[in-house]
This record gives structure tokens, sequence and C-alpha cells, in this order.
């Protein structure tokens, strides 16, 4: 029988600094790629020009609705009438609170009485809070 000596009884050692590594280089391209995915949903549009605009933050709170040219509303890329859009909207005031917005991104060739009947909606739930997407001359 072999008697065991001090030397081979040292525990093993594990390094996991690239395990490590390598987890926080995944969550840096996760975090990235949801940055250009959700950037790259809106609809494409021509703002109206403005020259007193100012660059908006992102407030999680709030619901971005496009209108595009051919008079259609998009959240996302997702497109809605205007009662699905209107329930949508309940839903996230009553989930969100007071301080929840709207965001309005329409195209400039796009009439007013298009844009008129989603500011009604919104104003007969209680939101207070619009904004309109304008581009910077």
């Amino acid at each position: 029988m072999r008697v065991q000596s001090a030397i081979s009884r040292r525990p093993l050692r594990m390094d996991i600094t690239p395990l490590i590594d390598m987890v926080f280089n995944l969550v840096i391209f996760f975090l990235v790629a949801s940055h250009f995915s959700s950037s790259e949903t809106q609809a494409p549009v021509e703002l109206p020009k403005a020259t007193t605009s100012k660059e908006d933050s992102e407030d999680p709170r709030r619901l971005i609705v496009t209108i595009t040219a051919d008079e259609k509303l998009h959240i996302g890329e997702q497109v809605l009438e205007l009662p699905e859009l209107t329930e949508l909207v309940k839903t996230e005031f009553e989930r969100q609170g007071p301080e929840f917005s709207v965001q309005v991104r329409s195209d400039r060739r796009v009439p007013y009485r298009v844009v008129e009947p989603l500011l009604l909606a919104c104003a007969r739930i209680g939101i207070t809070k619009f904004g309109f997407k304008t581009d910077s001359q």
C-alpha cells in the first residue's frame, strides 16, 4: 500500500479567470446587439423639420407610435389599427402610471386628420405627456 505524502495531498486549483472574461464579453455583446436591434425596428419616415428641436432622452416609460406616409400606425414593426393601439396604450398607461408618455413619429406628408384620433384617444385615457419627433435643420 502506498502512503500519501504531504505533496500529493495538495488540493487541486481551478483558474476561472478565462470563464469570467468570456461571460463578461458575452454580456457586452448582447447589450450592444439589443441596442442595435431596438433602434432598427422603427419604420422609416421623413420627419418634419423644426428649428427649435432638441434631443430627447431614451425614457423606458414611453411608447413610440410611428405614422408612415401611407397613413398606417406602427409600434416597432407591427402595424395596428386605432382601436388596437388604443387598448395597448391604455394597458401600458395602467401598468406604468402617470409618468407614461406617447411619442409620435409622423411622416411630414401625413395630414393632421390621421394624427388627431390618436391624440384624442390618448387624452381620453388620461395621458398628458405627448411628444412629436422632428428633424433639426
